[in-house]
Parts: C-alpha cells; sequence; structure tokens
C-alpha cells in the first residue's frame, strides 16, 4: 500500500480517464489489489470476461476471481450464438441480448454486427415492438434520458446528468406513434435505444458517442395508464404551449451541452408533429426524421433497383399510396426529387403521384386537407371516392406503396389488378410490425402469378411459388440512417440535405446483385448493411466538401481511411498498460495515463 499526498489525490481526482488507472482510493491510501480490477468486471466497456489472459489478470488484481480456462472473443461468441438459438421466444432472445450488452458491450455489438441477418430482427423490427410494448415489465437499468414536461426549464440540467461528454448523435422520441402500435408514451424508449444499437453495430458510430432520450409528456394510451408496471408519467398527453416550449428547449440544450453539431434524429412522432418539427428545426439544427427522410430514401432504393427489371425511371412511373402519414409524404417527396433530377417538371411530378387515406382519395376541396397540410400537392381534380379499388382501377399504378397499417388492405383483386396494368407491378407493404402488413409476401406473389417485384417494411418467410423459392427484400430504413449518421459526424456538417438521401438511396440500389434480384429481392442482404453504411458516410463527406457544408478541417485526402479511423472498433483491447510501474516515491508517475490527465 502506498501513502497518497494531496498532489496524488489530485491528480487521481482530476484524471478523466480513471477508468483505466488501474487504481482506488481508500482513504487516504493507494490499494492495488482486487478492487482496482472489480472496475473492469463491473464495467461493460471494459469487461472481457475469461478472455483477460492470465497476465491482465494478474496486473489488474483479479487473478482467482475468473475461472482459470482463458478464452479468446471468437469462443466467447459461439457462447452467445448458442445460448441464443436455445431462447423459443423472440422477446426473450431480446432480454438476452440486453443483457449481454450490461455485461460484454464489445463482445454484444460485435455479436450483432457479424450477425445480421439473425439479430436485426430481435434487436430492432419486429421484435423490438413488443418490447416496447412490455417495456414497463422488462425494465432493466437506465439506457437513456428521459426528459418530462415536468422538466421545463431545466432541461440542460437532466443533459448534465448523462455522464458522457462526447456525445456525437441523439435519437429522440415522444413515444405517441410507435411502429404502427400507436402511443406508448415512455415506454418508447426501445425505439431509440434500437436505432442507436444499429448505428454501433451497422456504422461502426461509437456507443459512448450515442444517446437514445424520450420525451415524456404522458400518454393517451387508456391500457399503460391503469397499468401498475407502467413507467411513465401517469397523466393524458400534453399539448399546446408547453410541449412547444419543452421540445425548443430540449434543442437547444443540446446544443449548449453537446454542439452545433450534434445529430438530432426524430424518431416516431405523431404526423402532426413529425413534419412541423422538421420544417421548424432543419434549417436550425442538425436533425432529420427517420419516419419522413428514411423510408423516402430506402423506398426509393427499392424503385431504383426495379428499373434494372422493369426499364421505367422513376418518373415513367404511377405511384399509388394506401396511406398518406408522414412516412408517404417523406416517400413522395423524395421521389419528387429524384423526378425532378431526370429532368422531369415540378408538375409532372406530382401528377403522377396518387394518395389515399382513411378519408379516401386525397382529392381538391376535401375538407380533411388543410391548407398548411403537405398532402395539399398531391391532391387531384378528381371526384371524391372512399373505394381504394376503384382508385386502383383509376389509377392504373404501376407501383403500389402500403403505408396505412392496415392489416390486409391489398387483398387479392387489387393484387390481381396490379397484373393486368404491368408486366411487373411493384409493390411495397411497409407497414409495420409484421401483423400490420397490407398484404404478406406469398400473398403477393400467389395473386400476381409470381411477377411482382416485392418489398415490406418487416421481414417475411421466404415464398415458393411454382418450385421456385423467393427470399422477398425487407426495406428496412437501417439501410439508410446509420451510414447518413456516420457521413454527418465524421464531416461534421451542421445541416442535413435531402441530397444525403438520394445519395443513400443510390448506394443501397447498386448493392444489389443480379443474383439478389433474380431471388425476388429488391434490396442487398442484410449483411452487406455495413459495406451499404460506409458508402453512403463516403458519398454524404464528399457531397458536404464539395457544396461547402463540411466543417471537418482539413479536408481528409483519404476520406475511407479517415472515415474507418473514427469507427469503433469491435475487438478487445490490451488491458495492459504500455509501461506497467507502480511508484515507489509519490512523485513518480503511477498511472499508465499520467501523460494524458496530469495536465
Amino acid at each position: 500500500m502506498i501513502p497518497i499526498t494531496n498532489r496524488i489525490f489530485r491528480l487521481l481526482r482530476s484524471c478523466k480517464l480513471h477508468r483505466r488507472c488501474y487504481h482506488e482510493v481508500s482513504g487516504d491510501i493507494l490499494v492495488p489489489g482486487q478492487i482496482r480490477g472489480m472496475d473492469h468486471l463491473r464495467d461493460a466497456r471494459l469487461n472481457k470476461g475469461l478472455a483477460f489472459t492470465v497476465e491482465e489478470r494478474q496486473a489488474l488484481g483479479i487473478h482467482g476471481l475468473l475461472a482459470a480456462r482463458v478464452k479468446t472473443m471468437d469462443e466467447q461468441l459461439e457462447i452467445c450464438r448458442t445460448a441464443f438459438a436455445n431462447y423459443n421466444h423472440d422477446l426473450n432472445k431480446y432480454l438476452y441480448l440486453v443483457d449481454l450488452q450490461d455485461r460484454h458491450e464489445k463482445l454484444f455489438f460485435r455479436l450483432v454486427s457479424e450477425d445480421v441477418e439473425k439479430m436485426m430482427p430481435i434487436v430492432y423490427t419486429p421484435t423490438v415492438g413488443l418490447a416496447c410494448q412490455k417495456f414497463g415489465l422488462i425494465y432493466r437499468r437506465p439506457r437513456g434520458l428521459f426528459v418530462t414536461i415536468n422538466d421545463l426549464g431545466h432541461v440542460f440540467n437532466i443533459l448534465q446528468n448523462w455522464p458522457e461528454p462526447d456525445v456525437r448523435a441523439i435519437v429522440v422520441t415522444d413515444g405517441e406513434r410507435i411502429l404502427g402500435l400507436g402511443d406508448l408514451g415512455a415506454c418508447g424508449m426501445g425505439i431509440p435505444v434500437g436505432k442507436l444499437t444499429l448505428y454501433t453495430a451497422l456504422a461502426a458510430i461509437k456507443p459512448h458517442q450515442c444517446l437514445p432520450i424520450v420525451i415524456d409528456v404522458g400518454t393517451n394510451n387508456e391500457t399503460f395508464l391503469n397499468d401498475p408496471f407502467y413507467i411513465g408519467l401517469r397523466q393524458r398527453r400534453a399539448q399546446g404551449d408547453a410541449y412547444e416550449q419543452l421540445m425548443d428547449e430540449f434543442m437547444e440544450a443540446v446544443v449548449r451541452r453537446y454542439g452545433q453539431k450534434t445529430l438530432i434524429q426524430f424518431e416516431d412522432f405523431a404526423n402532426h408533429n413529425a413534419f412541423r418539427f422538421l420544417d421548424k428545426y432543419r434549417d436550425s439544427y442538425c436533425t432529420f426524421n427517420d419516419d419522413i427522410q428514411g423510408t423516402a430514401a430506402v423506398v426509393l432504393a427499392g424503385i431504383y433497383a426495379a428499373q434494372k427489371v422493369t426499364g421505367k425511371k422513376v418518373s415513367e412511373n404511377k405511384f399509388l399510396f394506401l396511406g398518406a402519414g408522414g412516412a408517404a409524404i417523406g416517400i413522395a417527396d423524395l421521389l419528387v426529387k429524384a423526378m425532378l433530377n431526370e429532368g422531369c417538371t415540378s408538375e409532372k411530378a406530382c401528377e403522377n403521384i396518387w394518395m389515399f387515406d382513411k378519408d379516401g382519395l386525397v382529392v381538391k376541396g376535401r375538407s380533411s386537407v388543410e391548407s398548411n397540410d403537405h398532402r395539399i400537392r398531391y391532391e387531384k381534380n378528381h371526384p371524391h371516392t372512399d373505394d381504394f379499388a376503384e382508385v386502383v382501377k383509376l389509377v392504373k399504378p404501376s407501383v403500389l406503396i402500403g403505408a396505412s397499417a392496415v392489416t390486409g388492405a391489398f387483398t387479392r383483386e387489387i393484387l390481381q389488378m396490379m397484373t393486368e396494368y404491368n408486366e411487373r407491378p411493384v409493390i411495397f407493404a411497409l407497414s409495420n410490425p409484421t401483423p400490420l402488413a397490407e398484404c404478406t409476401a406469398q400473398q403477393a406473389y400467389d395473386c400476381t402469378q409470381g411477377r411482382c417485384l416485392f418489398a415490406s417494411g418487416s421481414p417475411f418467410p421466404q415464398v415458393n411459388f411454382n418450385g421456385k423459392t423467393y427470399i422477398t427484400g425487407q426495406g428496412n430504413n437501417a439501410y439508410i440512417f446509420p451510414g447518413i449518421a456516420l457521413g454527418v459526424i465524421v464531416s461534421g456538417t451542421y445541416h442535413i440535405s435531402d441530397n444525403f438521401f438520394l445519395i443513400a438511396a443510390k448506394v443501397v440500389a447498386e448493392k444489389l446483385s443480379d443474383e439478389d434480384l433474380s431471388r425476388g429481392s429488391l434490396y442487398p442482404p442484410l449483411s452487406a448493411i455495413k459495406d451499404c453504411s460506409l458508402e453512403i458516410a463516403l458519398g454524404v463527406m464528399q457531397f458536404a466538401y464539395e457544396n461547402g457544408i463540411a466543417s471537418t478541417y482539413p479536408e481528409p485526402v483519404d476520406k475511407i481511411a479517415f472515415i474507418k479511423s473514427q469507427q469503433y472498433d469491435f475487438f478487445y483491447e490490451n488491458a495492459l498498460p504500455a509501461r506497467w510501474q507502480w511508484p515507489t516515491k509519490p512523485k513518480r508517475k503511477f498511472c499508465q495515463q499520467y501523460d494524458n490527465c496530469k495536465k
């Protein structure tokens, strides 16, 4: 045991990397023993479990606290895969992964990143929807911040309570429209947690730079209001000036705490707020709405991919939407931008897009469409009808897009009509989770005699039709938002351009191989998302520098190398210091990070 002088004590207290200093203060004594090693076993970021070498165990004072066997990370991964496979229910698999992340952060992220096709349906749609519904029951430990309406005037103080000072990306929701499940209030935390898990797993954004946040203003969900397990404010959802002031204060507090370049991704806000906040904040903050812009980009990617079969440019299609909410409008707006890039006029581009919502066909003079409504640009000069099959006959669309959360809305009659008007009809059943899809993949192939080009928002099993097996693609936003976020972070852009989403859509479409297309998919396999993210980030970065909106200087010569240098390392680091030396005198160096923290 080594006596501590006031000078050493001050250095210990000020050390920014104290968890790697391998020491502990006990009264006025430095104890280089068991306690300092326990920090490594208890901290998910540092823990390696049985992968600690004998030398590391001895140096850290944890020799004997672990079983004698020393395992490699690959051996640990195999154990995780075996344990994961032994769970029969998806929610139990979700809970296993949550527990793994709590214990072994690097092992968790490597598992998810290397087994994307198996893990993504668990850490995100569709299982995350079930996790949100049960969130009050499965809540274990804090994974983000809950900012409530009662914190109005103190939001900055709440952000200061988050222990990480280097936050680069925030995903925020108010829980009012979680997937197609409705108002889940504070239980919506599962969504930003899941999104940021994919930030790291698919784009290698460092997890400590990610912060999930729920804006808890109550819930109008009667089930939750009467549920003893509900974890949020037990009151009806606040609206009006108080809600508006809270959101404004939140945005200002983020910039004050983390800087103007902090990416803020809005997720699962109700339609009446989603577009309003996007319009309000996009020119003042580094922000985007994934439900609007991310969904639009992934659908456009599928349409670009379908061109390889149909031979039609975007502007040569007729689009019919079932549903006219935030996702549908976002898709339509990006389609218009893509058509403009092909030389189409704005008027002609809007003419190619028809919309049908819960009140029927979106037409001029309809009372439910207000003057400031984003649907107004797609109004048609046509008599009103609430018969969707009649609209299909009228429009004769080449692309049918479902964003309605109405199960089975694409009936056999409608799907058969699509084959009458098109040799290869394009059908997107985007509503999720899976039970809310407008049709299943099997139904789409059966009713179109196998001629359709189909994609869904949630995964479907493979389809067997006429002796051939089809593996349909999932139009998952995970193809888009991790790469966009990575590009924004590394380039230091202050605002997010719609062009970023056009870039992302083209990258994803280009990644689709002829073999994948022949098997029925409009998207590359989920295992290719990491490559997509890297190329999207590169495209975003190049656009940012070409258009003078990047702030990372000097401009990197080798941008790919620069991006990779900023990414998360999924492999264990050596826990031993470069120079292991315990001091014999108080004035000597006592900490491996001394040179970094002494100032």
